[in-house]
């Protein structure tokens, strides 16, 4: 697997420097309970007991389970979720990830990097 799992980035439209947490799930890859786990405590790790908001990226993944949506729709740790992805599929399995139990903080799905970082860009620290 050569995907990056975890990118605390500094992005030019967020006012809040280093604030946005940049979760990249691997391509190609069975997204299982596991992998989600590992994501979750790297994001809870980055975040260090501030709620920041995360970009969470699918593009490409193969598929979600119903325990890896369980996981990651309910992060303790994002102030809001920006699930981005690029192609159909990818809404399919966002919509997946979106339709289990109402998540403890806003998350939406985006199709364009830069508008999801406008979106989180209002949602940084226990907002």
């Amino acid at each position: 697997m050569t995907a990056l799992w975890l990118m605390p980035t500094d992005v030019p439209e967020d006012p809040v420097s280093g604030s946005l947490i940049r979760l990249v799930l691997p391509a190609g890859e069975h997204i299982t309970r596991d992998i989600a786990e590992a994501f979750a405590d790297q994001a809870r790790t980055a975040a260090a007991g501030v709620r920041r908001p995360v970009l969470l990226v699918i593009t490409g993944i193969a598929s979600l389970s119903r325990e890896a949506r369980g996981v990651l729709s309910r992060s303790r740790s994002a102030s809001a979720i920006a699930v981005l992805g690029g192609s159909a599929v990818d809404r399919v399995l966002a919509n997946f990830l979106l339709g289990g139990e109402p998540p403890p903080c806003p998350i939406r799905y985006f199709g364009d990097e830069g508008a999801a970082v406008q979106w989180l860009s209002g949602r940084t620290h226990d907002r």
